[in-house]
């Protein structure tokens, strides 16, 4: 990986003149493993996302962007939209960090819409002169016009006794008139909380206090925190920093997950259960949650974790999201299925049904980079499943299903040039079913599997070359009865826009 000079992460779009900007986008576009039906960045890097919306119609996304650096550099919040979130249009910048509390950086919060329009809140970050870095939550409003007025004094400044400056990402919502906001905090005890103020009048947030949970020693920061109603029940989501592993669970150098349970607005104490990860793949993080046009609860996320190293970074560009997942709650665990309107980017489906055993079988009519394939396993004699994806002769991406533990495993180690920083690679995912159905979105550098209608999900980045586009299934011992259902899949448009006057 090239070497960024702390000064180099400091600069700004306004540094560079259109040409610069112009040639920066142009390498970007003809560079490898550019997706087709995912978000992704003009340039730059793509981060967490910072606000999500649905309004008059139309969904509105917000991300981080470093738009000159792969890894480091200041972010600002890029704008797309969708009519219904199976094709995104980009907006361009829409906050800049341009005033004195943002100065360093306009970092992740969320959107409110109420009936004066759409409520953006985010923190600023600014940098001391002996390079402290200070937090402000600030305020900024977007007009019909898709126009933004940044509120020049903060709602917030720093961070509340007992608390260090690692505080940011407030999530705002109201209910029964008052308006809420939670935001992710680090103690000076070095334990991640997520800390609640409130407010009738919009006037003045007050602090309310931590949120009591039986969380007490779990990471020593939490980022992005939400929260949400589903059935009845309170869901707090949130970020944590600093977990051990466990068997199967935590191998990522951060994670993203839930509790579910009822949060007592009085006393702010939860009673919860335990804590579930959204996703069990490689690359997942800073889950956003909007209710949707039907009231249902919609997720997106960022395909990228910080800590690592990917293949694009040497073409100036990182990550992006997920697709969008539609939230159900079963047995007090969250379960996450597409979209239903992604079915619109299908055409060319092809079927084919049969037995298949321990001599591998090509499914040649089922190539491609750029595809949802359907794997209903009607009847299953063997130990292990073995779906190969992404097949050439030197890679190949691979699925494994052991019946008797019921653990499912995606297996990278062949899927192409791997990403630095991360550990192993394996990831599984133990079951509570037996493993019936597998909905997997492939594209050019991307693998989502939804196991057992949303039971379980996996999402990791993969960047296998341009002819890696094989099938191949075969078992251990034993055979397996499966019905097969492929879609290509049409590509959206990601405009090059950076401003959109």
């Amino acid at each position: 990986m090239e070497e960024t000079s702390k000064a180099d992460t400091q600069r700004k779009l306004d540094s560079l003149s259109h040409a610069e900007v112009e040639k920066l986008i142009e390498t970007v576009q003809g560079t490898p493993w550019r997706q087709n039906y995912h978000i992704q960045p003009v340039t730059g890097m793509l981060a967490d996302p910072a606000g999500f919306a649905y309004h008059d119609g139309v969904y509105h996304l917000f991300y981080e962007w470093s738009p000159l650096d792969s890894r480091e550099g200041v972010k600002y919040w890029y704008h797309v939209v969708s009519p219904d979130l199976a094709v995104f249009n980009n907006q361009g910048v829409k906050i800049r960090p341009d005033a004195i509390y943002d100065s360093h950086g306009a970092l992740a919060g969320s959107a409110f819409v109420d009936e004066t329009g759409i409520h953006i809140f985010y923190t600023g970050s600014r940098m001391t002169d002996n390079g402290r870095t200070i937090h402000s939550q600030l305020h900024a409003v977007l007009n019909d016009r898709f126009k933004v007025r940044k509120e020049t004094v903060p709602l917030l400044k720093g961070s509340p006794q007992g608390f260090t400056d690692s505080f940011r990402n407030p999530k705002v919502w109201e209910e029964d008139g008052v308006l809420y906001m939670m935001i992710g905090a680090r103690t000076d005890s070095e334990y991640g909380r997520a800390v609640i103020y409130s407010t009738e009048s919009s006037d003045e947030f007050k602090f309310r206090g931590e949120v009591r949970t039986e969380l007490e020693q779990f990471g020593f920061m939490w980022e992005n925190p939400d929260f949400f109603t589903i059935d009845d029940k309170d869901v707090l989501a949130f970020c944590p920093k600093g977990l051990d592993k466990y068997r199967y669970s935590y191998w990522n150098a951060y994670q993203s997950g839930y509790v579910v349970g009822r949060l007592y607005r009085g006393t702010l104490v939860m009673d919860h259960g335990e804590f579930h990860e959204f996703d069990h793949g490689f690359d997942f993080y800073a889950p956003q949650t909007v209710r949707g046009k039907n009231g249902e609860r919609i997720l997106i996320a960022c395909m990228g974790i910080e800590e690592s190293d990917y293949p694009t970074d040497k073409y100036k560009w990182a990550n992006c999201l997920t697709i969008p997942r539609v939230l159900t709650l079963e047995k007090n665990k969250i379960r996450q299925n597409p979209v239903p309107s992604l079915e619109t980017l299908r055409y060319d489906e092809i079927t084919a049904e049969g037995y298949f055993n321990h001599f591998p079988r090509k499914m040649k009519d089922f190539y491609g980079d750029c595809y949802e394939l359907i794997v209903d396993i009607n009847e299953n004699n063997a130990s292990e499943i073995y779906i190969n994806l992404r097949v050439s002769r030197q890679e190949e991406t691979t699925l494994i299903y052991n019946t008797e533990k019921r653990l499912f495993t995606l297996d990278v180690g062949f899927s192409g040039e791997l990403p630095d920083n991360v550990d192993g690679t394996t990831r599984s995912v133990e079951l509570d079913e037996d493993l019936k159905q597998l909905r997997i979105y492939m594209d050019t550098s991307s693998i989502e599997i939804f196991i057992n209608e949303g039971e379980a999900v996996m999402s990791s980045r993969i960047f296998p070359a341009e002819k890696s586009v094989g099938v191949e299934m075969s078992t251990e011992i034993g055979d397996c009865y499966v019905c097969l259902t492929q879609y290509k899949l049409k590509s959206f448009e990601n405009k090059r826009i950076i401003y959109n006057p």
